[in-house]
């Protein structure tokens, strides 16, 4: 029944298949309508998805040149060769497409697509056939994504012929060697990217120079994940070599950069390549050396202790034992000036003290040039680079071999440098007034950045800036940058070392260099950055900026409030090194509230901040008092503890890695072991009964089957209130906390009722479904509350969307035929409450005995889905025309970025236009509900695309049967 799966390593257009076979095999896919709309998909490895045509393609070995000539520094990790390194030539597979059936002539290809495959081209209601030859020595196959197929050209399986290393590409090449890329100015180019591989492989792809328009949003970078494919638009107008990059540090640092040109084709040039100059707004910047203070209270402002408390997660940042540094470092911070004469600060305000660590802000609308003067007042050379903006070469804070001097990109200390920056392209109409960008030091960004130099670059739209540069229609700006900085990273390293360390300071210590990474929000950990605050009823735009390397991604949750983007009502966002969200929030509930990253390790590593909303006047709160509810409608929910078995049949996994148990790759994480505690678990489920009594628990039905591990759809309408009568039948503390509503103190473990208002603001925005999904789970610790097993789904409808009449705890929705929730996660029980349970339970051993090793740390992480793994989720089934909502869940750790594909079907998505897709991006804390008409009778793989959560068991099947009526038509035809 399993086929082996498309998969691989590296970036933008390497995929490495699995199965196939040694000679032709045919396969026939359809092409579905529309579904242009969510942008391109890889089929064959090709970056196209337009126009029309049928292929013959190849498999072949080869050996591949990464690289054509070696650069300094960490370039040679990855391609000089050595006793312990390949160098930059491997043997690889790869499509090639031949110009017949005698597979003798290789058809021409651009020297661009690197080791791609050949691109397919299609249009909507095409059949496209690919001829495939295996001439290679090992099973392959080839899947596409996007299009209908059957189930026996699902994968082209066919018959058998008789120490990875870790190298990040575009298209197969590194340090600049990907050849070809030349673009027209003023004309329109389509850029069709994708990403595949493991979970390093979150990629920022970065274009120097010019900007993109991606799904209607302007951008100059686009985030890429494993199976990710984005379509996004350029017209460029400024000429030259530009560069392209994946910004994330370790994948900059290892060679993930490439050169577009930009030249001029003809004399016929877009007027919008040279639109008269505007006004110049100048603003004078200093790099300066600094003493930064993470956490000046020294305490954890959301539980008032000490950081520096034994045993608790802060202490291992601010603790000062075995060498290391504690919390003040050195660094290196931008800092505004009122003149060229660098005297005179820009003073604090109460609406620019929360910027922190960053420089000031620094504003323009489309049109206008903005001049920097920037005196290096610091130790070494600086620079600045802006995102979204034009400039001549000479003004680029950046330095590439193009040819071209650059003096802006490395200024010596005490010497000064004006930038002149041109705003050509503002935001799209898509968009909101005003698009936020970073600005940051370039010489050498990775260094750069962690020693400090970033900051805030606002572009707005014509009129949208006030006289003093303050946006118009709008109360409060709030600028956060999340980012996990890493001293072992900064220039100032072995300096803090002599200043803060001491002889047992060791930098190629683990326990050291963990020290070292500090989860911050401007700067600033546990609670201690000031000056978040607003007034109930003012309109607030939250500018969010992320930086870092693949650890750093970020599920941003606001506690108490919604917040509007896209035309869509959400809590949390997502952010990436170098990307930016703006998001507009009118705050109704006045009270000190949380905004955290919902990473795991984040949270518990301090990247969590306190704001404050306060009845500022009378009017105010008035104008935000909430109305009464239209209804109130009860659940009665416990906690209570279980054996959890997450794969109760093997026989999946078996099949999967064609192995016994006692070889099978999966037995690290479902078999029972000497050191491993096996497929069950203690954990802590939430469960719903009939009523307060809690002797009755309501009866799962079969739509409800697949739930798993997750406590019972919570279903409500705007202007209803949600009363939980909670009990809880655990051994230890627990509470309910929702996303999206307003509630009341869900994290004091001893209430018998939570109650939960559903304002307006907590409802679908205009351009949602009818019904989004937000989570519900324990926070007297978050963290461990969440591994043991505390999470359920919330559904917010429209009004009239919810049954009338039906029990109250089971209304269903009357505009969708099925409704599915799926939780995506890695269940770490090693983070469990039930860790040393388990433990005693699985192993006979007593825990305080047992030895802790990293084999039976991995053997705790769970893949799950619903917490099942290896296809043990059952229940996902519907019949062909149904329409279904799926609401996808993510939450967890670093690990968790999840790549939901839906096999031989797609969905839409709502931003504020439609979206369709076979893969959605989940993250920590964020949530996304996306809808299906069911089309394609069969039994179909529903897993997350990232390499090691396919391996490790993130896999389940759905399934669409014919109805009645189908089915005999089908038998009358074959009659």
């Amino acid at each position: 029944m399993l086929r082996s799966l498309l998969q691989g390593w590296g970036v933008w257009g390497w995929a490495e298949g699995v199965g196939g076979g040694l000679y032709i095999c045919g396969g026939l896919y359809r092409v579905w309508p529309g579904f242009a709309w969510g942008g391109s998909q890889l089929v064959g490895g090709g970056l196209s998805w337009l126009g029309g045509s049928q292929l013959v393609g190849v498999w072949l070995v080869m050996l591949w040149s990464r690289c054509t000539s070696f650069r300094r520094g960490h370039a040679s990790l990855f391609l000089q060769s050595g006793p312990q390194r390949i160098g930059s030539v491997y043997k690889k597979a790869v499509y090639r497409q031949y110009t017949d059936a005698s597979y003798l002539i290789e058809a021409p290809r651009p020297g661009w697509l690197g080791y791609l495959g050949p691109v397919l081209r299609a249009e909507v209601d095409d059949v496209i056939i690919v001829h495939l030859k295996n001439f290679a020595s090992r099973n392959y196959s080839m899947h596409p994504h996007g299009v209908f197929y059957e189930k026996d050209s699902e994968d082209l399986f066919c018959s058998r012929p008789g120490s990875h290393q870790t190298i990040v590409t575009i298209n197969g090449y590194m340090y600049g060697n990907l050849l070809d890329m030349k673009l027209c100015q003023g004309r329109r180019v389509a850029w069709h990217l994708f990403g595949m591989g493991n979970e390093v492989d979150i990629h920022s792809a970065y274009f120097q120079g010019n900007t993109l328009l991606d799904r209607g949003h302007r951008a100059d970078t686009l985030s890429l994940f494993p199976a990710t494919f984005v379509t996004a638009a350029m017209v460029p107008l400024a000429t030259g070599k530009w560069l392209l990059s994946c910004q994330v540090n370790d994948h900059l640092q290892a060679g993930m950069q490439a050169l577009y040109e930009v030249v001029s084709c003809d004399d016929d040039v877009s007027p919008s390549a040279a639109p008269p100059a505007g006004p110049v707004r100048k603003y004078y910047l200093a790099a300066e050396t600094v003493t930064w203070d993470y956490a000046p209270t020294g305490m954890d402002t959301h539980t008032n202790l000490s950081l520096t408390l034994p045993d608790s997660p802060s202490e291992v940042f601010f603790g000062s034992g075995d060498g290391r540094i504690g919390g003040s470092y050195m660094k290196v911070v931008y800092r505004g000036y009122t003149d060229d004469t660098f005297t005179t600060r820009q003073p604090l305000s109460p609406e620019t003290q929360h910027l922190g660590i960053l420089g000031p802000v620094l504003r323009a609308e489309v049109g206008d040039i903005l001049q920097v003067v920037f005196l290096n007042k610091a130790d070494r050379n600086y620079s600045i680079q802006p995102h979204g903006l034009h400039f001549d070469k000479q003004y680029q804070g950046t330095s590439y071999q193009d040819g071209v001097e650059k003096p802006g990109s490395a200024v010596s200390p005490g010497s000064r440098f004006t930038y002149t920056w041109q705003v050509l392209d503002g935001p799209s109409l898509s968009d909101p007034p005003c698009l936020s960008y970073l600005y940051y030091s370039g010489s050498s960004p990775v260094e750069d950045t962690n020693a400090g130099l970033s900051g805030p670059l606002l572009v707005c739209r014509p009129g949208a800036l006030g006289d003093r540069g303050k946006q118009r229609n709008v109360d409060r700006e709030l600028f956060l940058l999340f980012s996990v900085m890493d001293e072992n990273l900064s220039w100032y390293l072995q300096r803090n070392i002599e200043t803060y360390g001491s002889d047992q300071s060791d930098p190629d210590n683990q326990d050291f260099q963990e020290s070292n990474n500090m989860h911050a929000v401007n700067g600033f950990m546990y609670g201690n950055l000031p000056g978040l605050e607003m007034c109930s009823g003012d309109r607030v735009f939250w500018y969010t900026f992320g930086l870092g390397t693949e650890v750093d991604i970020h599920g941003v949750y606001w506690e108490g409030n919604t917040f509007q983007r896209h035309g869509t009502t959400r809590d949390t966002l997502s952010l990436f090194p170098h990307t930016t969200a703006a998001v507009s929030m009118l705050p109704h509930t006045p009270g000190v509230f949380e905004v955290s990253c919902r990473v795991t390790d984040h949270y518990n590593g301090g990247m969590r901040q306190q704001y404050s909303v306060k009845p500022c006047s009378p009017e105010s709160k008035v104008k935000h008092t909430h109305s009464r509810a239209s209804s109130v409608v009860r659940y009665y929910i416990s906690a209570e503890e279980v054996e959890w078995d997450y794969s109760p049949n093997r026989a999946w996994e078996l099949e999967k890695h064609h192995a016994t148990e006692e070889d099978s790759p999966g037995s690290i994480f479902v078999g029972r072991g000497e050191n491993r505690i096996g497929p069950r678990y203690k954990k802590a489920v939430y469960r719903q009964y009939t009523d307060d009594t809690f002797r009755t628990q309501t009866e799962l039905q079969p739509e409800q089957l697949h739930l798993g591990i997750l406590g019972p759809i919570i279903r409500v309408e705007v202007g209803e209130e949600v009363l939980i009568t909670f009990k809880n039948r655990a051994s230890r503390p627990y509470s309910i906390h929702a996303h999206g509503v307003v509630t009341t103190d869900t994290h004091t473990p001893v209430q018998p009722e939570f109650r939960w208002e559903v304002p307006e603001s907590s409802g679908p925005g205009v351009s949602d479904p009818n019904c989004i999904s937000y989570a519900y789970y324990s926070t007297v610790d978050f963290v461990k509350d969440v591994f043991s097993g505390l999470l359920g789904p919330l559904v917010v409808c429209r009004q009239g969307v919810l049954q009338r009449g039906a029990e109250e705890g089971t209304r269903k929705r009357r505009d969708v035929e099925r409704e599915f929730a799926l939780l995506f996660m890695v269940f770490d029980e090693n983070e469990s409450w039930y860790l040393e349970d388990n433990i005693r339970t699985y192993l006979h051993t007593d825990p305080s005995n047992f030895t802790v090793d990293d084999n039976f740390i991995e053997s705790n992480k769970m893949h799950g889905i619903n917490g099942k793994l290896y296809g043990n989720l059952h229940g996902l089934t519907m019949s062909n025309g149904q329409t279904v909502d799926w609401y996808l869940l993510g939450m967890g750790n670093e690990v968790d970025i999840h790549t939901v594909h839906f096999h031989a079907e797609t969905f839409t998505y709502k931003t504020d236009s439609v979206h369709r897709a076979d893969v959605f991006d989940l993250f920590p804390g964020t949530f996304q509900t996306v809808e299906m008409t069911a089309g394609n009778p069969g039994t179909w793989l529903l897993h997350c695309h990232v390499a090691d959560h396919i391996h490790a068991g993130m896999e389940t099947t759905f399934t669409i049967t014919e109805r009645e009526r189908q089915k005999n038509d089908r038998q009358s035809d074959r009659e």
